[in-house]
């Protein structure tokens, strides 16, 4: 017997010698009376706690987790039969799973459930139970609560675990791609930075159509996939420092200084303060490079774009950016219309030129700090960071129609035309990550349900 079933056999069995019906019932229709109240003050209590804050929003709270919670108790304190106890604690692995996604420690999980438990007793008191029912009615609500604390925590630490291997995986295939061209093309990032700072200060001219350095191309790819890669090693602190100070304090005094006059001594310090800053992230780039060990795992063979494993650890990192900072990032799923026919028709290996060839127009269209996986199948996924949905919208029609005036080369010097159904989805708050997924996935069928060639927004 699994051990979930005998959990839910043991606990149904105890629950039968110990409780009647009648305090069963008491329970039960203090859920069913109260459960709106009971959810309203377990989120009042929540949005007041600190640690749970950067998890809830208003606007969350009472569009989803309120009735999500109401739902919750009905399901844990209603049940009548073994069966319907083991369906309530497959919920609490699920929503365990939900929380090991979104990161939300166990401490306040646990900090909830004991207000519930108190909330849920003190009515008890109010009941016309006689002493021997009222103690067991407490017990019931303790056990019951505790039991589904312990497999919402075991499904928690099984799901963290994972993530955790996940994590460590991406940084092993992370080092495995080519390290020198990836080193080249963040120095080259810096130094068109540079570059260009240096001619606008050679011409005396104005600041401020330059992009700050955490805008820049460089500055995407620090913030969003060096972490990833790189595991928050000393360099990256120090590189992060260097781009704040050229951002809000260098940069800021040339272009908004009192001293319009570029030329002047005071400009011409702070413009020699940035490029000694520069100098450092260069070197400091070089350094954290060349401690990279050298593997080589995880990518997928054909299309040489992320694995679909590393996903968790990418949207973690994105949403933990989002709930720190006002950080805009949306999930692209695209789906290659009709792909089944094109290998039907032109063989399979005709079908693996026509992913490799999506796979690269999708990257031509994309930034250095964006994200490309290949999902599964003809189904690729792209996360665009720091974009709102007006300008994903536009990346992704831009995606949509070079793949749609692509000439693919087959074998006997044939050409073939594909088109792609893209769906979007805006990170909207929400701590779980597969949400946003799901969401981008049935905008994408939305798309193909429309007529195919074309973009859906969830």
């Amino acid at each position: 017997m699994p051990q979930s079933s005998r959990l839910a056999s043991q606990t149904w069995q105890i629950l039968a010698e110990t409780c009647s019906d009648t305090v069963r019932d008491a329970v039960a229709g203090i859920i069913q009376r109260d459960k709106a109240a009971l959810a309203t003050r377990f989120y009042s209590f929540m949005l007041e706690d600190e640690g749970a804050k950067p998890f809830l929003s208003v606007t969350t709270v009472e569009a989803r987790l309120k009735p999500g919670l109401q739902r919750w108790l009905e399901v844990l304190f209603y049940h009548r039969s073994v069966e319907e106890l083991a369906a309530a604690l497959a919920l609490q692995r699920h929503v365990g799973e939900v929380h090991a996604r979104a990161q939300i420690p166990v401490n306040l999980v646990a900090r909830g459930l004991r207000l519930l438990k108190h909330e849920i007793n003190l009515r008890l008191l109010n009941t016309p139970l006689d002493r021997n029912d009222l103690v067991h009615a407490v017990l019931y609500v303790d056990r019951l609560t505790d039991v589904a604390f312990e497999e919402m925590s075991a499904a928690f630490m099984l799901s963290s675990e994972r993530g955790v291997r996940t994590d460590e995986a991406y940084r092993m295939f992370a080092a495995g791609r080519d390290l020198a061209l990836e080193r080249e093309k963040q120095s080259v990032a810096v130094l068109e930075w540079e570059a260009r700072f240096y001619r606008l200060l050679a011409a005396g001219a104005s600041f401020d159509d330059i992009p700050s350095l955490k805008d820049s191309e460089f500055g995407l790819w620090l913030y969003h996939k060096a972490p990833l890669l790189f595991d928050e090693t000393r360099e990256l602190a120090l590189i992060g420092e260097c781009v704040e100070r050229i951002d809000q304090s260098l940069f800021p005094q040339l272009v908004f200084g009192r001293d319009r006059d570029l030329h002047s001594d005071a400009n011409r310090a702070l413009a020699k303060a940035v490029l000694v800053e520069v100098d450092e992230i260069k070197f400091l780039l070089r350094s954290m490079f060349d401690r990279l060990v050298d593997l080589d795992v995880g990518r997928d063979v054909l299309t040489q774009l992320f694995n679909r494993r590393f996903l968790p650890s990418i949207l973690k990192r994105e949403l933990s950016l989002a709930r720190r900072s006002v950080n805009h990032f949306c999930v692209l799923m695209l789906d290659i219309d009709h792909f089944k026919r094109v290998n039907d028709k032109h063989g399979h290996d005709a079908g693996d030129r026509v992913l490799q060839q999506v796979a690269g127009q999708i990257m031509n269209q994309v930034r250095g700090g964006d994200f490309v996986f290949r999902y599964g199948g003809e189904e690729f996924l792209v996360l665009l960071t720091a974009i709102d949905a007006d300008r994903a919208q536009a990346v992704a029609d831009k995606i949509r129609q070079r793949i749609a005036e692509l000439d693919i080369p087959l074998a006997a010097g044939h050409t073939l035309r594909v088109t792609v159904s893209i769906g979007i989805a805006a990170n909207d708050g929400h701590p779980d990550y597969q949400r946003l997924i799901e969401r981008a996935d049935k905008a994408l069928y939305s798309a193909k349900d429309a007529g195919r060639n074309r973009i859906a927004t969830a």
